[in-house]
């Protein structure tokens, strides 16, 4: 079996320049994406997440891209999803923390050594690979496994594609189902149902205002309204990957100027795309794109973010209001463009979709159309 995104060699490469001679990987994402265990909370079964106190994962990477995966014994199908070879099944906590000690003394990590483990590690496991290897030295783990998640392989850009096209849908059928009276709950559970229905496995995020409601925390009862928008922020699951996506949608007419907001937040939207390419640093992207905005109405400030994409909703945030990577974008990355603007008090009014980053520059992936959609029936 091949690995869904894990590339050995890159990984190698990563571990070897950053000085770590092994990283450990604890959580439910990273485990995931090392080995292919189905730890997520949206697999098909999520036993193993349920599970993963009494019964933790764990995989140990080598600095020559070498794998380990310590796992419960009681999953029998670990040959149908993963490809690791060297895999030791647990029944306990302290077994698994034991065997990997054992593993990390067999590929002698010792005194002098550099161990990275993630920030999230359950302090049990971290305080006890501290004592064992007090002569070692021990950093946060967190930017190699980003590092190595950030490049997208052909399935995973597949699989986010997929995903982005069941979160489209999941957005079309709640416009279709759209009349004045909906409410959000309504809402939510056309979203839920189309999802399932399109066969991915779960929600990563499901937002949705309706007019000043909070778009943040839905299933209040808010009902639409003619002249009202509501905000539709869709994050579907298809094995594992996730994609994000929203549109606004009024009844009948928009508000007054919302339509002028919109044009502007796709024009910067476009900005970014245009300038988005590898090598490109992000801050000089956002910088560009806040001096283009100034030049289509100075006193507004928007709000432009650009995420990657994969097994996390924000991966990582290449550029917003509040910080810019300090690594340039690369080939192959997936990230998600998102441009909004305070509106009366409506909360945020904007747009947002999925982008692949080529050799020869960023390449949109959300095919539903860049506007308002108006509900006229």
């Amino acid at each position: 079996m091949q690995p869904i995104g894990y590339d050995r060699k890159r990984a190698a490469d990563i571990l070897q320049k950053s000085g770590i001679d092994v990283l450990v990987a604890s959580s439910d994402v990273n485990v995931f994406y090392t080995t292919g265990l189905p730890t997520l909370h949206v697999s098909e079964n999520p036993i193993l997440w349920v599970l993963r106190k009494q019964y933790p994962y764990l995989a140990l990477i080598r600095n020559d891209g070498e794998l380990s995966l310590f796992y419960w014994m009681v999953f029998a199908s670990l040959g149908r999803f993963s490809w690791v070879k060297d895999a030791t099944g647990i029944l306990s906590p302290e077994q698994a923390v034991r065997g990997v000690c054992e593993k990390l003394r067999e590929w002698e990590i010792g005194a002098g050594k550099t161990i990275g483990l993630e920030s999230f590690m359950p302090k049990y496991q971290s305080e006890q690979l501290i004592r064992e290897f007090s002569g070692a030295s021990f950093v946060d783990g967190d930017p190699m496994f980003l590092k190595m998640r950030l490049v997208k392989s052909a399935e995973e850009i597949r699989r986010i594609k997929r995903s982005t096209e069941v979160s489209e849908t999941a957005i079309e059928s709640m416009i279709a189902s759209a009349h004045e009276g909906t409410t959000d709950t309504e809402l939510l559970r056309t979203a839920r149902r189309t999802i399932i229905d399109e066969g991915a496995e779960g929600w990563d995020h499901l937002t949705i205002g309706i007019g000043a409601s909070d778009p943040e925390a839905p299933g209040s009862g808010a009902a639409m309204k003619r002249g009202e928008l509501a905000r539709l922020d869709v994050g579907a699951v298809w094995q594992g990957y996730v994609s994000d996506v929203s549109r606004e949608v009024a009844l009948i007419s928009a508000p007054e100027g919302a339509e002028e907001v919109m044009d502007r937040m796709v024009a910067v939207q476009d900005f970014c795309a245009d300038h988005i390419r590898p090598g490109v640093a992000p801050r000089d992207v956002h910088e560009g794109a806040m001096d283009f905005h100034r030049g289509l109405k100075k006193a507004v400030k928007p709000i432009i973010t650009c995420h990657s994409m994969g097994l996390e909703c924000e991966e990582m945030h290449m550029f917003s209001r509040m910080s810019s990577a300090d690594i340039p974008f690369e080939e192959n990355m997936l990230v998600d463009i998102e441009v909004w603007q305070n509106f009366r008090d409506l909360g945020l009014l904007g747009i947002e979709d999925v982008y692949h980053i080529t050799s020869s520059g960023c390449k949109r992936i959300t095919r539903l159309d860049r506007e308002i959609f108006l509900k006229r029936g």
